[in-house]
């Protein structure tokens, strides 16, 4: 815990404490992660980030409400030939439709109703083999042709939905997420389909190699691979008779969006345009002269910034620059690393009137420090509760690293009026926190010691 001292220390010369900080401070015998929490409730200071990442793709077609969000928090509508960035979300509305082509010649469809994540997209002609590409399809249809990275380093290539991990072995392949389960069907090549689990981890590459993992390739007929939280692993079923086989869409296309996305699926992304469906009902959704583009959606209430300049050396790790957090909010809690900034008054407090709720976990991130050497680590599962009116919360979280196994970090404790939340009870651990003033999301931090190091991350939190 040396190390993490020894950075603690450093951001404290530089602010002015809050009058919770102050009283902290005055306490005697404060442990190490005490420390963390007296800077968690000060005010951080903001520095430029001025690394300028390079574009992995570029927009080829866009019918429709189609909004794009930058890694930092920023949405715009989405045009033809629109750069996209590693750390993008992609979102598509009822009517919208977008084709990607990315640098190394893959192709990508998000049909609509769909949310797609660009986690992180690396790719070099010189050194194929060390390519890196991520997906998230949150929910909704998307369809995907792989190409130089996946074909060159299919170790290193994932798509993930909310419930399993999708690895490729040269494919065309669509993908269907949604609250029940995920669907995938194959038109060229091979997938693997794994839940995640222990040994099949969100922040990993490639196809998970378990005995819950199974494959599915094109040669094996008019079939799709489903899987929901039900399921000890993915089970394969015949495509409906009215899937559309060769158009790999897995819903059917019994409504208007299974029917967007299979007549979509069966062309290419690339030459797909509004002229190629504008027969039938489908010709109301693709004409772009009767559609109004769609407002986007405001930037989110609560936003991560790290200290560190430049992009994060991990591509889980969700924060952005705190110049860029601080744009229209104030600084609520932090630690050496992050903090959490909050569109608020500075003098205002949470709506009155809120009552008890659970949240959900949207993000974590989280690494383990041994010796002044960092390794990744995953946020696996959590709980958060907050009554708003009894000024409670607690929260019950599983983070998982090789070094130190699953590690529970669990507190309860107070929650001020205007949101902020903190617990210190368990030794040598520090949670903090905020809530948003709506009180419909939730963020904190946490520190943990294990062994000689210790464990620490970021966590993001909303309400149904």
């Amino acid at each position: 815990m040396a190390d993490i001292t020894y950075r603690l220390q450093l951001p404290v010369m530089r602010i002015q404490p809050t009058p919770i900080a102050a009283t902290l401070s005055t306490r005697k015998g404060l442990s190490n992660l005490a420390a963390s929490l007296l800077l968690a409730l000060a005010p951080a200071m903001a520095h430029a980030d001025n690394a300028q990442p390079r574009a992995v793709g570029e927009v080829t077609m866009s019918v429709g409400p189609v909004v794009k969000t930058s890694a930092q928090g920023v949405p715009e509508v989405v045009q033809r030939g629109a750069s996209i960035m590693p750390g993008d979300r992609l979102d598509t509305a009822e009517g919208g439709h977008i084709h990607v082509r990315f640098i190394d010649g893959a192709l990508v469809s998000v049909r609509p109703g769909s949310r797609l994540w660009i986690e992180d997209y690396r790719y070099d002609a010189r050194q194929v083999s060390e390519s890196t590409v991520r997906f998230k399809l949150e929910y909704g249809v998307a369809r995907a042709i792989s190409g130089a990275a996946a074909e060159g380093a299919r170790e290193r290539f994932r798509l993930n939905t909310p419930l399993v991990a999708i690895g490729v072995r040269g494919t065309d392949f669509v993908v269907n997420s949604g609250p029940g389960g995920t669907t995938a069907s194959v038109n060229q090549g091979a997938i693997v389909m794994s839940p995640f689990h222990e040994g099949c981890e969100v922040q990993g590459l490639g196809p998970c190699g378990s005995s819950s993992a199974r494959l599915l390739s094109a040669d094996m007929g008019r079939q799709l691979l489903a899987f929901n939280a039900q399921f000890a692993q993915p089970e394969l079923r015949p495509l409906p008779a009215n899937a559309f086989a060769s158009a790999g869409t897995p819903d059917g296309g019994g409504t208007k969006q299974g029917a967007v996305a299979a007549v979509a699926s069966a062309g290419d992304p690339e030459t797909l345009g509004a002229t190629a469906m504008v027969e039938g009902t489908l010709k109301a959704v693709f004409d772009t002269k009767t559609v109004l583009p769609t407002t986007p959606p405001a930037p989110p209430d609560l936003q991560w910034g790290r200290w560190a300049e430049g992009a994060p050396a991990d591509a889980t790790d969700f924060s952005v620059a705190r110049s860029l957090a601080a744009n229209g909010r104030l600084v609520t809690v932090g630690n050496a690393d992050y903090s959490l900034y909050r569109t608020q008054d500075p003098n205002a407090d949470v709506a009155a009137g809120l009552g008890a709720y659970s949240f959900n976990l949207d993000r974590g991130y989280a690494q383990y420090t041994l010796a002044g050497q960092v390794s990744a680590a995953t946020v696996d599962q959590g709980l958060l509760s907050i009554d708003f009116a009894a000024r409670r919360f607690s929260t019950d979280i599983k983070v998982s690293n090789p070094l130190t196994g699953t590690v529970g970090i669990a507190g309860a404790g107070f929650v001020r009026s205007d949101g902020i939340f903190f617990d210190r009870s368990v030794a040598q651990q520090v949670i903090a926190g905020a809530t948003a003033l709506d009180g419909k999301t939730a963020g904190y931090f946490f520190e943990k010691a294990v062994g000689a190091g210790a464990l620490s991350g970021i966590t993001l939190w909303s309400r149904p």
